[in-house]
C-alpha cells in the first residue's frame, strides 16, 4: 500500500501539516523533563532512541518535540510521524522506507539525495518492525539531511538490533514510570496545588540511589522544613502507591476505568504485541500467568521449579520468559548478591511489577492497606534503583542468606551500597551489620533504610523517608 500512499493518508497521522500545530502536544499541560534531552538532540544527525515501557509517554513526547519544532519555525511538512504499529500504514508488505519514499515522493516532492531543509521523521514503536536498522541506516549513511527520532518498548530489539549496524550513530534516552518527585510535579499542576510546588523546590536535585550521602546531607540542610510539607507530600504519595507513575493517568477522570484501560493495554499490547508476537511465543497463556503470578507475589523470591510448576511449564521456559518480561520493561528480576558470579546464578530470584500502578490494577485493587503500602514502596525502590543502576552501568541485586535479607544491593564495581526499606515509623532494626559481617573485603561506604518518617544518621547508616527520596 506505502508504495501508492497519497499525502491525505499521511496526512490522518500529521494533523500539523493541516494546522500548523499538533493536536497531542496541546493537549497536555506539562513535560516530562526528559523532552529536554530530546529537544537538544533535534540539531544533530545522530538517531535518538527513546526506550521505555508502553503507556509511559514515549508517544506524548515524540509529539511535544514535534510541537517544538512547529513553534520553532519549522515548515510542518517537514516533520513526519509514523508508528509501526498502525495497521492503516503497514500491511504486512509495507517498509520503513516505503513510507518514507511515499512521504518524499508525494508530500514534500523531493529526493532523500537533494533535500534542502532538514526532514525530521519520528518512528513510534519500531520494535515491531524487524530489520528496523538497516533501514535506517539506508538513509543515515549517505548523508541525507534527514534527523530520526524513534522509539521502542523493547530493549532487546532496540539495542541487539541496533549493536553492530548503527554502532556510533545513536544516542538512546531511556523512560520510566514516572517516580514520586517527578509525579508530585504532575500533581502540582494538574491539581493546582501549589504547596507541592514549594515542597519540590527544596527537595534536592540528582538521586538517592546515585549518591546517598550526598543526598541524604542535603536533605538535612532543609530538616526544620519537612514536617510543615508532610501532610501535602503524603496526600500525593497515597495516589502514587495505587495508581503508578504513568502520565496519562492526570488526563482521565474516572479512577477505575483507568485502571481497567490500563490492563487492557498492557495484556493486549505489552504482553501480545511486544513479546509474544515478536518472541513468537507459542503458549502465550504461560506467560500472562507470569506476569500475574509476579503481582501477586511482588517482592518475593522464588526459584525456577517453583514458579514453574505453579504456571504449568518446565525451568528453562520461566527463565526465558522472564527475560522477555524485563526486556520489554514489564517486570524487574533481581538475583541475589554475591561477589561470585556462579553463585549469583545459583540463588532465588526476587522478582517485581516495574509500575506498581499496574500490579494494583492486575489484581483490581481499589485502595491500599497500611500493610499493603510496605511492599508497594518496596517495590517502587527496586524500580528506582534499577533506573539508577541502568544509567551507570551498575548492577542491583538482593541478598538472603540464612534467614536474613537486604531488599536490595547496589554493586557500583569499586563499592556497594546495601537499602533496605522498612516503611514503618519506627525503622530500628536491620540487616545492614549482617550484611557487613558476611562481606568484610567489599567496600561499603553507607547503608541505606527507606523508611515512612525517620530521618537521621546513626553511625555509616542512612534513615531516609521514602516521601522524601528521588
Amino acid at each position: 500500500m506505502a508504495k501508492n500512499m497519497t499525502a491525505s493518508v499521511l496526512g490522518r497521522r500529521n494533523d500539523w501539516w493541516a494546522t500548523g500545530k499538533s493536536s497531542v502536544d496541546s493537549a497536555y499541560k506539562l513535560a516530562r523533563k526528559e523532552l529536554s534531552t530530546v529537544i537538544d538532540s533535534l540539531a544533530s544527525r545522530r538517531i535518538q532512541i527513546i526506550i521505555g515501557p508502553r503507556r509511559v509517554g514515549k508517544s506524548t513526547m515524540m509529539q511535544q518535540s514535534i510541537g517544538h519544532l512547529l513553534k520553532a519555525g519549522v515548515e510542518p511538512k517537514r516533520i513526519l510521524f509514523f508508528s509501526c504499529d498502525d495497521p492503516t500504514i503497514f500491511d504486512g508488505n509495507t517498509s520503513i522506507g516505503d513510507v518514507i519514499e511515499a512521504y518524499l515522493n508525494n508530500v514534500l516532492n523531493e529526493s532523500a539525495a537533494e533535500l534542502g531543509n532538514r526532514i525530521y521523521v519520528f518512528i513510534d514503536e519500531i520494535h515491531t518492525f524487524t530489520g528496523w536498522q538497516l533501514w535506517l541506516k539506508n538513509y543515515y549513511e549517505p548523508l541525507y539531511n534527514i534527523k530520526f527520532i524513534v522509539s521502542g518498548s523493547s530493549a532487546s530489539h532496540l539495542f541487539d538490533g541496533a549493536k553492530e549496524s548503527l554502532m556510533g550513530r545513536t544516542d538512546t534516552l531511556r523512560m520510566m514510570p514516572l517516580n514520586l518527585m517527578q509525579f508530585c510535579r504532575f500533581w502540582s499542576e494538574y491539581r493546582n496545588a501549589y504547596k507541592v510546588g514549594e515542597f519540590l523546590s527544596i527537595v534536592p536535585d540528582g538521586s538517592l540511589y546515585e549518591n546517598p550521602e550526598l543526598y541524604f546531607n542535603e536533605l538535612i540542610k532543609n530538616a526544620w522544613q519537612w514536617d510543615s510539607f508532610k501532610p501535602y507530600a503524603n496526600a500525593v504519595l497515597q495516589e502514587f502507591l495505587l495508581f503508578g507513575g504513568y502520565p496519562e493517568y492526570f488526563l482521565d477522570d474516572n479512577a477505575v476505568l483507568w485502571q481497567k484501560r490500563l490492563v487492557e493495554d498492557i495484556i493486549g499490547q505489552g504482553l501480545y504485541r511486544d513479546i509474544v508476537n515478536i518472541y513468537k511465543i507459542k503458549a502465550p497463556d504461560k506467560l500472562e500467568k507470569l506476569l500475574f503470578f509476579i503481582a501477586d507475589n511482588n517482592g518475593q523470591d522464588f526459584n525456577m521449579k517453583t514458579i514453574a510448576d505453579t504456571i504449568g511449564c518446565d525451568n528453562e521456559t520461566v527463565s526465558t520468559y522472564l527475560t522477555y518480561l524485563t526486556q520489554s520493561y514489564m517486570a524487574v528480576v533481581l538475583s541475589n548478591y554475591a561477589p561470585n558470579a556462579g553463585k549469583v546464578l545459583r540463588k532465588n530470584k526476587t522478582l517485581y511489577v516495574l509500575d506498581n500502578g499496574i500490579a494494583n490494577a492486575m489484581l483490581r485493587l481499589p485502595s491500599i492497606s497500611d500493610t499493603m503500602s510496605g511492599h508497594i514502596v518496596e517495590s517502587i525502590c527496586a524500580r528506582d534503583a534499577l533506573v539508577a543502576c541502568e544509567e551507570h552501568l551498575w548492577t542491583l541485586h538482593y541478598w538472603r542468606d540464612k534467614g536474613v535479607e537486604v531488599d536490595l544491593v547496589i554493586d557500583r564495581k569499586t563499592d556497594v551500597i546495601p537499602i533496605e526499606v522498612k516503611y514503618r515509623s519506627n525503622a530500628k532494626n536491620t540487616s545492614l551489620p549482617a550484611f557487613r559481617k558476611t562481606f568484610p573485603g567489599i567496600k561499603i561506604p553507607v547503608s541505606v533504610v527507606i523508611t515512612k518518617d525517620r530521618l537521621e544518621r546513626e553511625n555509616d547508616t542512612l534513615y531516609i523517608p521514602f516521601w522524601l527520596a528521588r
